[in-house]
């Protein structure tokens, strides 16, 4: 029998999100099992009848599901539940159970302009090696070939076999397409119309899987992050583009072509700066680092925010460049707001250092242009840049993958 329960975080249920990723670990493939098993990976330790709740699932069915997962060591009973978690009952006492994060490993990969690098996690994402390469070229051909040279430098180092691996993600700027997992335009790359997934595959003899770079971030801040238990969610990141990844309803949503969350390019001033996609007046365009950059007269962001703790007009200026960008951003937001109403947004990427620069002016645009008092319900939050921001996400695309919710 089903019962009726809520997520936490109040959410429903959750249900299947398709078909397991080829090559997926035999543990895994049955989709009650990946089910739970994510469950238990997000928000672990985790008691039977906890996991009963969520999926409204019998308890006795949960025991039966959970028993092939805890016989191949994917799960382990690991004593009482934390503080605060029930434990009434008469009988055997609750044991919770935690996911074993090294029965098998992830790998992640971002693909920049000028370089590849990588990560090697275990199941929670936690990063256990990593490399990185040069590329000498963007040409589709040269650019795999350097991933699966830093995939196998990665799996030499760390002693981890081919068997060992779920996946391998890869995050890349530009519209990617979910299901073929084929680039359709990416401006940084220069590419367009780019298979990628089906031919790294190939090249690697793993299971591949692809995204916009932003939405790895999504995901990762959804599973692993300051978003774990939150259903709807927005990553905003800034740098020298400004990109979103949204989490509506619990899934990572990319839209019906894969190219929802553009908020860079949501249109905010005709007449604004001319914005790379062509346009004018992007949010891009205006609170972009070439936007602080020209605004502050400053050859970087970081120079921009050593600038603007000094004193005189320098400093003048270069405080009113991010006052201005944090003022576009603020509209930009209200916009997003207003749209999708999440509980929380993240601000992340490698000028998200620079947040506290913006948020006064992010927060009073948000105030006027936020409909029905947004402003001061949604939690926006600053996750600055770190080393294995990116790479972390893309390992999170292929655990979640692999775990059959992709």
């Amino acid at each position: 029998m089903r019962r009726s329960g809520g997520l936490p975080g109040g959410r429903a249920g959750l249900s299947s999100h398709g078909p397991p990723a080829q090559g997926l670990a035999a543990g895994l493939v049955e989709p009650r099992h990946a089910e739970l098993f994510s469950l238990a990976l997000r928000f672990g330790p985790v008691t039977r009848g906890q996991l009963a709740a969520w999926t409204g699932l019998d308890t006795s069915t949960v025991t039966r599901s959970l028993r092939p997962l805890i016989d191949d060591d994917y799960l382990r009973e690991s004593g009482p539940p934390p503080a605060g978690r029930t434990t009434a009952g008469r009988g055997r006492p609750v044991q919770a159970l935690s996911v074993n994060p090294g029965r098998h490993v992830a790998i992640g990969v971002k693909l920049g302009p000028s370089a590849v690098s990588a990560v090697l996690t275990d199941l929670s994402a936690t990063v256990l090696a990593r490399h990185a390469a040069p590329l000498v070229s963007t040409e589709p051909a040269t650019a795999l070939a350097t991933i699966c040279e830093v995939v196998d430098e990665l799996l030499s180092t760390s002693g981890r076999d081919r068997t060992d691996v779920l996946g391998v993600g890869v995050g890349l700027s530009g519209h990617v397409e979910p299901e073929s997992g084929s680039c359709r335009l990416s401006a940084i790359l220069g590419w367009r119309d780019v298979p990628v997934r089906a031919p790294l595959a190939d090249l690697l003899d793993l299971p591949v899987v692809v995204q916009n770079d932003v939405n790895t971030l999504a995901l990762a801040e959804h599973w692993f992050g300051r978003g774990r238990g939150t259903s709807t969610l927005a990553v905003v990141t800034l740098g020298i583009g400004i990109g979103c990844g949204l989490v509506l309803g619990d899934r990572l949503h990319t839209g019906e072509r894969g190219i929802a969350g553009e908020l860079g390019h949501l249109p905010l001033d005709p007449q604004g700066r001319l914005c790379t996609c062509g346009a004018r007046g992007c949010l891009e365009a205006l609170a972009g680092d070439a936007a602080i950059c020209e605004l502050s007269g400053c050859s970087s962001v970081a120079d921009a925010m050593t600038t603007a703790a000094g004193r005189g007009v320098t400093a003048a200026r270069a405080r009113k460049a991010f006052h201005d960008a944090g003022d576009a951003l603020g509209r930009g937001l209200a916009g997003l707001c207003n749209l999708i109403d999440p509980e929380l947004v993240i601000i992340a990427g490698e000028s998200a250092v620079a947040f506290d620069l913006m948020e006064p002016a992010v927060r009073e645009s948000l105030a006027v242009h936020g409909f029905s008092g947004v402003s001061s319900e949604v939690r926006i939050v600053a996750d600055p840049g770190q080393e294995d921001l990116w790479t972390r996400g893309a390992a999170s695309l292929a655990i979640r993958a692999g775990v059959g919710q992709l």
